[in-house]
This record gives C-alpha cells, structure tokens and sequence, in this order.
C-alpha cells in the first residue's frame, strides 16, 4: 500500500527531522511504523532503527540527529496484528543540519548599546533567530559538500552523478548500499575488462543470473594441433576401489608415448617419461616417496639430462652392479639424429647417487627407437627395441648380465609357425618371478583385419619365453590374443602387472565404452585365460598409454590423457575457468556418443569448420554452433530465474547492451540458455505452516514459488498438499481467496 506526499524536512533548529505524510487507507492499514537507517533505505521493519510507530500517524519528528548527516527512512504500513506492508515507494531521506548559533554570532557583533536595551526583554536576539536558523542550515548544506566525495556519506541521490564521472551506469534497482559498493569497485573492475569473472559478476549484477563463460577459441579445427595428453593418476586401495582424478599429475604434455616407472633399493618410485618442451621433445622424471606426506609425495619434475636432440620414449630398469656391489639404474630412449635422419637409442645409468653421460647403444649406423627394458630373477637386464632392417621394422632384443651385453649381434623375435609376430607398436615386457617355464613375457599391439573389408583394427598380442637363455630363439610360445569385444573396437598400449597369485593384470586403452579409455582384465598364467575386461575410466576425453605399478599405498595406475582442467580463481572465489586447451583436434567418431551428446553444451571441446553463405552466416541452423566456433567469440551459459520468454528477452538485451563495456572491442558475445537444476520444496504436507511463514505477506492475491520440481507421477500428491494449503491459509491467515502457483521448468500447475 502506498502512502502519499511523504516528505522529510530538516528542522531548522538542527540535528532533527520532520516527516509528513498522508494515508490514503487508513481503514485497511490504520498504523505505520517509521524505520531509519545510515547510508541507504530499511527494507524490512526490523532493519535500523524505529523511529516512531503507531496507529493514525502521519507525521513524526526524529531528533538527536548528528549534522551532516543524511538519514533514509522506509515507512511500512500495518494491520493488525501488525502485518507490515513494504512498497519501494514508501521511501525518503534527508539530511539532518547542525545548529552553529549564527544567530548568536550575529547578536554578539552588535554595538553594545544594542545589548543593554535587549537584555530585559531579549526581543532582539530572537528577532535575529529567524534568519540565523536559515543560515545555520545554508551552512550545514554547504559543509556538507564537503563529503560529496566520499562514498560513505554522500547523499544517495548525488550517486548517479558520481558514477557518471566515472563512465558507470547507475543500477536504480538495487539498493542505495549497493550503488554505493558498485562505484566503490568499478575502478578495479575496469581494470579487469576482459576478464572472465569480470563478464559473470555483470551478468549477475544487472540481471541476477547464474553464468558461465567460455571461449570457443578451442572449437575451431586446425590440422596442426593434435591431443596434449597430460599425465594422470589413479589409486587403487585395498578394497578394488578406483580413486577418482580431479588434477593432472604432471602439465608435461606429450602427443602419445607411455610412461616408464622402477623403484630403487630405498623405496623411492622414479617415474620418467617425455615431454613437449620448445619445440622438441626430452626426457623428463619425478620421484614418488610413499611415506612421505600426500603434498611431498610426489617431487617436482626435472629434466634427466641437457641434451639439445629429439628424446622419446625412456624406459627404465634397476640392475645389480657385480663390480661395485651397488643398483644401477638403466635410462634408455630414443634420440633423433636429424643430421643422419635416423633414430638411434641412448642411454644413462646412476649408481650410487650420480648419473653418468649420456652413451649411445651400438653405434652402427642402424636405425633403431622405442626400446624396452626390465630385469628378470637372475639379475640380467632384458633390452627390446624396434629396428629398422631392409625397410622392415623387427623386434631385436639382447641381454645384460650385469657386465656385458650376451649376445654380440642382437637376436631377431622369432616368426611363429603360420603366424606373424612382428611388433612394431606399444611394446610392454613383464617378468613373472614365479613361473619358471614361462618367466618373460611380452605383449603388443597390431593392426588385424576387422572383418569389413579393408578395414583393419587394433589388437593385442602376447608371446612367452620358456627360458632366461637370449642365445635361444626356438623356446617362444605361440602369439596369443585378447579377444575383442565387438569387432569394431580398438585395443592398444598393453600394460602388464604380476600379483601375489600368479595372475597377470592386463591394462590398457580401448574404446570399447565409444572414447579411448582405461580398461583392466586378469590372464591365467597357466591356462592362458581371460578374465572379464572392464572399464577404470569413462567419459568423452581420451585415456591412452597406462602404466600400473605395485605400490605399498595401493596399485598406482599412470596414463595420459586430453582431459580439460577446471581452475577455481584464488581472486574470484565464485569463478570457475575451464581450460581447453588440451583437448586438440580429432576426426569425428561416431562410436564415441558421450561426446558427441555434449554437442552446444558448456562441456562440449570438438571442434568445427564453419559452413557459412556468401554473407558469411551460416547456411542452416545446424550450422549456428560451428558458426560461434571463432577465435573471437565468447559464449554466456545463462541459467535463467524465469520461464517468462518476455523477461527472458528483456534480460538478454539489456546484456547485449551493456556486456560490451566489459569486453574486449574485437569480442563478439553469443547467449546460450540452459536449465536450472529443479528443487525440491516443501514436499510434504506437514510444511504448510513453514510455507505459510516463509511466504510473508499471506493476504495478498497470490502465493508464487519457484522451482519445486512436480512429476507426473507425483500430481496426485501435490493436488491433496495445494488442497491442504488453501484451507490453513484461508482459515488461518485471510477470508478472501488465495491463488497458489507453483511454476517449474517443465510444467505449472495452477489451483484456485
């Protein structure tokens, strides 16, 4: 209800207010209670300070009041038993002026004379009270000036001109407080133009909604720009339970290329692995303390050595020195030799904390790379590697006893009989330390005929060795396989484990779920049978090249992976920044639905080539998306308050119009709308009294919630609780009819 002809008025005697004004029903609401606060208006009765309250008001005086200072008065009209009516309208301020006896300062500068005849009757220094009343408060109004300025006491109706100095435009929605803090920050806020929390703090300042931003700079297809497969971790405890990764383990990127892990005789897990560094890849390394705490777990990475060539591909192995009767650590890779274009394998070893120089393994002028080392039971170190003979790439291998190389001239993997073993791709070797006829095991990947001609799908692949003897080649099982799922998957980068029961755990990346993931399976060792494949890791990115280890903590398993990586700004507590940049550009698989189902969505990370008319728009709307796909567009994710398309377009346009201030010049925004999660409340019918309190004002012609989720199934339910809730109201609360109106995203039900 609104009242008329409020007025605020200084009084001029100083440090008080005189209010006015006239109810216009004061049959329907008899009382008014007077609130004042500092700074900006009460927006409920209880917020500042009472002033005067009472039935038949309609003036009131507030007094002890400090000059030069404004006050803000809400008035609130009531019924009985005072339900408080709030109408925006109901507002005023003033402010209060000091008395500075400038009537007295006039009357002391009088000739004495002037005195002696007043003193009696003292009629003229109350004469000389009217215009010194006037002039205490033009004096008040003009020190006052003094703090127009200060956004703390400045008058609120002086705000809009302050932020127009500043080029900011006023809010007159929102509370004066409010103004005030919006023209406090906005310096600093035009400071961070550009910037993400930036664009989601004037979304939520001008139109109250949830946002999300991201830049389609990652949707937009270059051919040069391929997976960055960042390494992760997962943990598995002593239960089977698979830990759940929420940050990479290392931001050393690479294209493809697993892992390798051995622990010293001290506990310590050295992890090395290449990584993408100034246009070239090298080595690099971590070391896993498992006693140490989870934030020192894990040392930062480091480069092994300072060599300026291509290195991929390390592979690591702990040997027993015979001579010095210490562990040496073997570190093989593969280096470019751009001058000679070919690849050749280097090495390093470390025995007693110091690592030698890099050497070179056979320098022969053979093409050699991928090399695969472990040690078996009896001290020898094992060395596999690809090599390149008449334009055919073979698997070579050799053994170290711990002071030579066995084998003068490397031994060839053998064929097996109307088979084909050559591996080329994703070597993994294993020793078994407990099956003597079947200690060495070796798994990889090969392209197998599909069963669509001429398609071709990867496979794994194993052989075992009966004997730690390198010289003989004639004791290589059969190649043996894991069995697809579906004929049209992909299984490759093989990894083995060996456990306490003689089992071999296979892992490795498959897209049996649709994506390249994670999957794991148990192997008999002695009758070569397959367990039940299953998935470690799920959804749209891609999980390649695992590594699992043996760990007192529980199994570690190491893989690579695009996934994009979620910052929480250490500024902006409430922004959210998701980084894409990982995720690369990749042909479209249709067998990888999780992805494609997040098509237009925040999460979506393909990327698209625009198909644009000779107007360079797009040709059809199933081209809008791809179109936003550019270098200079940003997209606003909004989660709307309202179904109303009205509103729901008045609030886009006002965005439209202002976001520009807060963006780049060349940054084009595009709005995309999505719904809020549904909640649940009050869903039961013993909450009709606690919806009736939280409602407020009970008498008024509608009772309006948003967001309570209603099912088809639950309609029943819901016809009996609004049902309920009419008859508690209007018994309790008010003998006119109420209307109850519960609005949600996907239906309204409206009772009378």
């Amino acid at each position: 209800m609104r009242l008329l002809q409020i007025t605020a008025t200084p009084h001029p005697v100083g440090n008080q207010i005189s209010l006015h004004w006239q109810n216009p029903s004061p049959n329907q609401y008899p009382g008014v209670r007077v609130v004042r606060r500092e700074e900006t208006h009460p927006i409920s009765p209880n917020d500042g300070k009472l002033v005067k309250e009472g039935e038949g008001l309609t003036t009131a005086e507030d007094e002890d009041l400090k000059g030069e200072t404004v006050y803000y008065y809400t008035l609130f009209p009531y019924r009985s038993p005072q339900q408080y009516h709030f109408d925006p309208h109901n507002r005023i301020s003033a402010m209060a002026t000091a008395p500075y006896n400038t009537a007295g300062q006039l009357y002391d500068l009088l000739p004495a004379i002037y005195h002696r005849y007043d003193a009696e009757s003292g009629q003229l220094r109350d004469f000389l009270e009217l215009p010194g009343e006037q002039l205490d408060q033009l004096y008040s109004f003009a020190t006052a000036l003094l703090n127009a300025y200060n956004l703390d006491r400045v008058d609120g109706r002086l705000l809009p001109l302050l932020a127009e100095w500043i080029g900011w435009q006023t809010d007159y929605r929102i509370e004066i407080a409010k103004q005030r803090n919006e023209i406090r920050y906005a310096p600093y806020l035009y400071q961070t133009i550009g910037l993400i929390p930036t664009l989601e703090a004037t979304v939520k300042r001008f139109i109250g909604w949830e946002s999300r931003t991201k830049e389609f700079v990652h949707n937009v297809f270059r051919s040069n720009c391929p997976e960055r497969l960042n390494l992760w971790l997962r943990q598995r405890n002593s239960s089977g339970e698979w830990s759940q990764s929420t940050k990479p383990l290392s931001l050393n990127f690479a294209y493809e290329g697993r892992p390798s892990a051995i622990r010293d005789q001290s506990g310590k897990l050295w992890l090395f692995y290449h990584t993408f560094k100034q246009n070239r890849c090298e080595i690099w390394y971590k070391i896993y303390t498992p006693n140490a705490p989870d934030e020192k777990k894990w040392t930062p990475s480091q480069p092994l050595n300072s060599n300026q060539v291509f290195e991929k591909y390390p592979t690591a192995a702990l040997q027993r020195d015979p001579v010095l009767q210490s562990e040496r650590l073997w570190v093989f890779w593969s280096a470019y030799v751009k001058a000679e274009n070919r690849w050749q394998i280097q090495y390093q070893t470390r025995i007693n904390d110091r690592w030698s120089t890099v050497e070179l393994f056979r320098n022969d002028g053979s093409d050699r790379r991928q090399p695969c080392a472990v040690t078996d039971t009896s001290n020898g170190l094992w060395l596999f590697w690809i090599e390149s003979i008449d334009g055919r790439q073979q698997l070579k291998y050799n053994r170290h006893n711990g002071t030579n190389w066995e084998l003068p001239t490397a031994a060839t993997f053998p064929l097996a009989s109307g088979q084909d073993p050559w591996a080329v791709n994703d070597v993994f070797v294993v020793i078994h330390p407990t099956a003597a006829t079947q200690p060495l095991w070796i798994f990889w990947a090969r392209q197998e005929p599909s069963g669509i001609v001429p398609q071709t799908r990867w496979q794994i692949t194993y052989r075992v060795k009966q004997g730690l003897d390198p010289t003989v080649t004639s004791d290589w099982s059969e190649v043996r396989t894991l069995p697809w799922a579906a004929l049209g998957n992909d299984d490759r980068d093989p990894s083995a484990l060996v456990r306490e029961d003689g089992t071999i755990e296979l892992f490795w990346s498959s897209t049996r779920g649709g994506s390249w993931s994670i999957w794991h399976t148990l192997l008999d060792a002695t009758t070569h049978t397959w367990g039940t494949a299953e998935p470690i890791t799920t959804g749209a990115y891609s999980q390649h090249a695992p590594l699992c280890i043996a760990n007192p903590e529980g199994t570690l398993l190491i893989y690579r992976s695009n996934q994009s990586l979620t910052y929480t700004s250490q500024v902006y507590g409430a922004t959210d920044t998701t980084d894409f940049r990982y995720v690369g550009c990749t042909t479209v698989d249709t067998r990888n639905l999780t992805k494609l189902n997040l098509r237009e969505q925040f999460d979506d990370f393909q990327t698209y080539t625009a198909v644009v008319n000779s107007q360079g728009r797009p040709t059809s709307s199933a081209d809008w998306f791809a179109w936003f796909a550019r270098r200079d567009t940003v997209g606003l994710y909004l989660t709307p308050d309202t179904e109303d398309p009205d509103l729901l377009q008045r609030d886009q346009e006002l965005l439209k119009n202002v976001l520009p201030q807060f963006l780049p010049i060349q940054t084009r925004v595009e709005f995309f709308l999505q719904p809020a999660e549904a909640e649940e409340i009050y869903d039961t019918i013993q909450n009709v009294t606690e919806l009736a309190e939280d409602i407020g004002v009970l008498n008024e012609a509608e009772i309006y919630s948003d967001g309570v989720d209603v099912g088809s199934d639950r309609i029943p339910e819901w016809q009996l609780f609004v049902t309920n809730t009419l008859n508690h109201l209007t018994t309790n609360f008010s003998a006119s009819p109420i209307e109850v109106r519960f609005r949600t995203w996907h239906s309204a039900l409206t009772y009378e």
